[in-house]
């Protein structure tokens, strides 16, 4: 009985100690910009140390958020891997600057596009070797 006990213990432990990100939908509004999240390929989204989700527009949204707020720790950074939809932690990514369209259509801004393998980044860029989360987030502007 104790055995079945600590298995118990143990399942719960696991479970609410893996972080999952929260679902994004085409129209949420970015918490960094405000402005409305177009591409789901693009999406982020930081989890807080509450478990609380924080979306964003693109993986260039969330590092921009993350140098202006330096002492803040969070549970988990996500972004979407552009060629499978999925979100994966941004650690685990690799990062391909692009020109990606605004909101409102008219023009393009740089930013990244993100990746669940080098190889695919790699496919996708011409600019260089992929970046990883650390290298875009040290670029970023801190506003």
């Amino acid at each position: 009985m104790k055995a079945l006990y600590a298995l118990v213990i143990a399942a719960t432990a696991v479970a609410c100690a893996s972080i999952q990100p929260a679902p994004v939908q085409t129209g949420d509004r970015c918490l960094r910009c405000r402005r409305p999240i177009g591409d789901l390929r693009l999406a982020a989204e930081i989890i807080d140390n509450l478990r609380a989700p924080f979306l964003f527009r693109t993986a260039g949204c969330v590092a921009k958020y993350v140098k202006a707020n330096e002492g803040q720790s969070f549970a988990a950074i996500f972004v979407t891997d552009h060629s499978t939809g999925r979100m994966l932690p941004a650690s685990q990514a690799w990062f391909v600057p692009a020109q990606i369209p605004a909101p409102e259509g008219k023009r393009t801004e740089a930013d990244y596009v993100a990746f669940g393998s080098r190889s695919d980044a790699q496919a996708f860029g011409t600019h260089g070797d992929p970046l990883r989360w650390a290298q875009v987030v040290a670029e970023a502007p801190a506003n």
